[in-house]
Parts: structure tokens; sequence; C-alpha cells
């Protein structure tokens, strides 16, 4: 498994987004060929691709220079019967890495696993000038060993094609510096070399199409879009769309003059209708943004998850399903560029067994708790121990029904859930409208019941749709939410002014926070690159409206005071709500067993 990419240094600003081509390869023809002979992907890059598909690769990366120009190349094999690749195509100023051009062709044969001999017949030096070159490049690398730099050359994409000489071993018979061994048949660039001018290539023809093609010179602005989600998710949909204006708004408004300025998109999806997806993903293709925000739509819709992998623009969301995060951290080479601006699930859980510990002992009898969760989607608090860590704050668990996204019988379930007279019961949904089905079901069963909500009531439009109950509590947790310090009441009024009402508690500001930290990475790294704009977030922190962001986690998502970290400047605070007819309010809570 490919670590995290390491920040991108080699990156020139203003240089452009990567530039993406789709590239058939089928029979027929004498060799590669590319429509309107292209100078960004020109024949003899073609035969490399035609040699990554006879050779069977899924993925592959190398360095190109060809008239000078440095190019970071990426292979990726499209699913299908026919030979689809995917090449990414990303401009460096020069060799990366602060290596020379020999330095980078040295590298590359010391990863074929040839001798200080064999490199400089290669090269038409003397063997005493490469020794020396090879000595100052493992300095420069931080290697001991020859076989340390050929790994990090496969780890860092350092290799360059062609290979000096091609890729035809003859190791020396009696020489001692060769590091030569089986392991270079495992490096997939050097796949590529030898099938490329093979008997099998031959027959095959490449035909390439820009699918985003780079651009050519500097865009006058940041282009970000930001995902909003709809249908019965409106609500929430509308808070993202507008923190997200408003935060484009204040940097256009705040930027100097020799600052970018931000272009702000906002592309509206039903995650739950599939129609609506499919148009939405390709009006964001369509708008070419450099950076991808959204709230939990990609949990709503693998199809957007997967379509942010696959698009490689940075992609910041609000999805708090572990599943996501996992994704990230199992696969960083397709998942890199996804940030998670909020703590995952397990941290609801947390925040709830801190409350239920904070209640008032009943003697001998342990308090009582029944649960309604979604099943699934990134809002779930039960697992396999949340019944023992129930038990371990002196409560114990009557009854766990996961719903879907609707409820059909709502009385029938609220029946079930209180046959057993819970002291509290923990209604975990996305639906603002089903969520308040379930409480106003609860009223009417049973007036005064203490409730618990995982999220909704943070979304406008809640506290006007359930039943006011003078008797009973409604208290909520939310792992991203704006707190009521200078930062929030700034924010809170300045929304209020753009938009004539007060936001909600969480949604709005993750937004704003999003667009601002996009921003700030753009405005420091200089670059429109995902690569360099992604490094920067892997490796600062940054504070916003909903507290701090600070992706040191594999599976680049942040971390929630108290439950997850116990520095309150490094992590977002996870609230407790309390609400009432006499408004909100802020409970004060402390970590839990």
């Amino acid at each position: 498994m490919r670590s995290l990419p390491a920040p991108r240094t080699d990156v020139a600003p203003g240089r452009g987004v990567d530039q993406l081509w789709e590239v058939s390869v089928a029979p027929g023809g004498a060799g590669p060929y590319v429509p309107g002979a292209s100078a960004a992907l020109g024949p003899e890059l073609l035969r490399r691709v035609v040699g990554f598909v006879v050779a069977g690769l899924p993925d592959a990366r190398f360095l190109w220079c060809e008239d000078g120009r440095w190019t970071r190349c990426a292979l990726e094999r499209r699913p299908g019967a026919q030979a689809q690749v995917a090449v990414v195509l990303s401009p460096l100023d020069g060799p990366p890495g602060g290596l020379t051009a020999r330095e980078i062709d040295i590298v590359s044969l010391v990863a074929l696993g040839l001798s200080n001999r064999e490199i400089s017949s290669r090269l038409g030096t003397s063997i005493r000038t490469v020794t020396t070159q090879v000595e100052r490049l493992l300095k420069k690398l931080g290697q001991d060993s020859r076989a340390g730099a050929g790994a990090l050359a496969v780890d860092r994409d350092l290799i360059r094609l062609p290979i000096p000489g091609g890729v035809e071993q003859k190791p020396e018979a009696n020489g001692t510096d060769s590091s030569t061994d089986s392991s270079t048949d495992s490096i997939r660039v050097l796949d590529i070399e030898r099938h490329s001018g093979g008997a099998a290539a031959a027959g095959l023809r490449a035909t390439a199409r820009a699918h985003r093609p780079g651009r050519s010179r500097r865009r006058e602005t940041l282009r970000i879009a930001t995902i909003a989600v709809g249908g019965a998710f409106a609500a929430d949909g509308r808070e993202t769309a507008q923190g997200a204006a408003l935060a484009a708004r204040d940097v256009n408004t705040l930027r100097s003059d020799l600052g970018q300025a931000v272009e702000h998109v906002t592309v509206h999806i039903d995650p739950l209708d599939d129609a609506s997806v499919r148009a939405g993903l390709a009006a964001l293709e369509e708008a070419d943004p450099d950076a991808i925000t959204s709230s939990y739509a990609s949990a709503l819709s693998s199809a957007v998850f997967e379509f942010a992998a696959d698009f490689g623009r940075t992609f910041l969301h609000t999805n708090t399903w572990t599943r996501s995060v996992a994704a990230v951290r199992e696969d960083p080479g397709r998942y890199g560029h996804v940030f998670q601006t909020c703590p995952s699930e397990p941290t609801y859980q947390a925040a709830l067994l801190s409350f239920l510990g904070g209640c008032p002992s009943r003697g001998e009898r342990r308090h009582r708790l029944a649960v309604v969760e979604l099943d699934g989607y990134g809002c779930a608090v039960t697992d396999d121990t949340f019944e023992a860590r129930v038990a371990a704050v002196g409560w114990e668990v009557t009854s766990t029904h996961r719903v879907g996204l609707t409820v059909d019988r709502v009385d029938d379930l609220v029946a079930e859930a209180l046959a057993d007279r819970p002291d509290v019961v923990v209604l975990s949904h996305l639906s603002v409208e089903t969520a308040a089905e379930l409480q106003n079901a609860i009223t009417r069963h049973h007036p005064g019941q203490l409730t618990y909500h995982i999220y909704t009531p943070s979304v406008p439009g809640f506290a006007r749709r359930i039943a006011h109950d003078p008797g009973g509590q409604v208290i909520w947790s939310t792992v991203t939410g704006r707190p009521d310090d200078p930062l929030g009441r700034r924010f809170t009024a300045a929304y209020a002014r753009a938009y004539g009402s007060a936001p909600g508690r969480s949604q709005a500001s993750a937004a704003y926070d999003q667009v601002r930290m996009v921003h700030a990475a753009h405005a420091i790294t200089g670059s429109f690159n995902p690569a360099a704009i992604g490094g920067h977030l892997r490796e600062s922190a940054y504070r916003g409206v909903n507290g701090t962001y600070l992706f040191a986690d594999a599976g680049q998502s942040v971390t929630g005071y108290p439950y997850d970290s116990v520095d309150q400047s490094l992590s977002q605070p996870t609230l407790t709500y309390r609400l009432s007819g006499a408004g909100q309010e802020i409970l004060a809570v402390t970590p839990g067993p």
C-alpha cells in the first residue's frame, strides 16, 4: 500500500491543475497515434501507455521529460472490456525532489539494479564520476545504501522513462557493487519499458482524448464548488450553500490586490435520487473546480464519494461515516485528496456516554436506555461494545431499533421503544422530518420523556416541527458545531445580516470553514494543484468557526475535544445542547469513562 504523499515542493506556482487524458488502446494501425499531434501527449509517451496495457498493470507512476519539459505521469486502467487508460499529467518546473536531471537518470538506473560500471557505460561517463554522483545522490536522499535509494525512487515516483539504455539487464559476472536482484521484476515502471517496444505492442494503436484539458494559463480565480444536499435534506443543503457563499464573499472582500479571488459554484444534489446525483456530478465535472466542499452527500450516495476519488481534486466533507475514513486510511493512493472536516461516529457515542454518566444516580436501580437509530449513513451510536460501555456508567439498554431514512409506522415503533419505560430515548437520524416525527410521537405517548438526539436538532426548522412539551427535555450533540465564542458570534451576526435569519448549529459554519481553509492552503502554496493544496492541509492546522482542523490521522479526519483529544487548541469541540421553550444552550460536559 502506498503511503500518503509528502507535501509537494516541486509544484510550480500558477502552473495549473493536472491534465487528464483518456486513452483507448486497440488493435490496428502502425503504432501510437494522437489526434492533433499534441505536444502534451506525444507518440513516445503514448508508446508507454501501450506498454502499460500490454503489461496488464492496474496503475503506475513515473517521470517524463520531453523538450526540456518535466511532467509527473500517472496511469490508471479503467474498468471495462476495452483497454481504457486514464493518463494524468502534472507539469513540473524541473526535476523533483531537489535533484538534477542527471541524478534522476542515476537513481532510475540504481533502481534498475545496475552497478556503477554499467551506469557509466550507459551515460558515457567515467566510473569515478558515477561513483561520486551516487555518493552525492545517497546523501541528498538520506539513504545509506543503493537498495534504499532504489526503494525510495520507486516510493516517491522518481523513476524517469525512458530508462537510459533500456531495461534489459546484463549484470556483471564478478561485480561487487551491483544490487541486481529479482526485486526489480516487481517495479511496475520497468514493466512498462519492457513491453512498450515488444511484439505485442507493435499491433496496437492508442487514441487519446483530452478529458479535462489542462489550463494553458493561470486562472484568474480559485474555483470552489459546493455540493448542497436536497430533497429531504434541503434545509441542511441551504445552510451549506449559504455558509460557503458567505466565505467566498468574505475572501473576495478582504483579499489584497495580489490575492486570489474565489469563484464559488453551488451544485444541488438529492442524494437519494439517482438521476439527481448523475446530473449533479455531471455539473460538477463541467464546472471544473479546483476543490469541492460538501456536507454528508457522500455518506448518503456512494456515487458522490467515488466521483470525488476519480475526479482527483481536493474534496472536503462532513460525512461522519467511519467507513469513509477507513477508505482513505486503507487506500491513500485513491482517496488521498479526501478530507473529513469533523470527527466520526465513535465521537457521538463518547458524547452520549459522557451525558449518561453525568445523570443523577437512582440508587440501586440502573437507568434504562432505548435507542432508535438510522441504519448506516454515518450517525450510528451503537456497536458491539455499546451495551458494555453503557453498563460501565450505570445504565442498561432496554431495546435497540434500527430504521431506514423513513419510518412507516412511527407510533408502533415508539410504543415498542417506550414499553420498558426508559429514562432516556436516543434518536439518531439525519432526516429532520423523520427525527421530528419520532419526537412528536414520543411526546404523544409519554409527555415529559427525556430524549437525546444525534445531530438533527442542529438543522434549522427542527424546533418548529416538534410539539412543545413543557415537562420534557430534548438534548442533542453534534461533532462539528458552532460554539458561543467570539468567532461563533461574529459568524452568526454576519450570516444573519446576509440571509435574514440565524444559522443552524452545524453545517453553515462548517461550510464557511471549508472554503476559507481551501483558500488559505492555495494562498500559502501559490498553487492550484490538488497535491500541493492537500499537502498543506495535511501539514498545517487551521482555526475556523467550528474549531481547529488538523488532519494528522492517516484517515485525514479531525479530532474532537474532549473525547478524541485532550488538546482543545488542536481539535474541534464536541458540543452537547439542550433545547427547550426558552431556546438552546450548550451544556458543559466532561469525558466519561
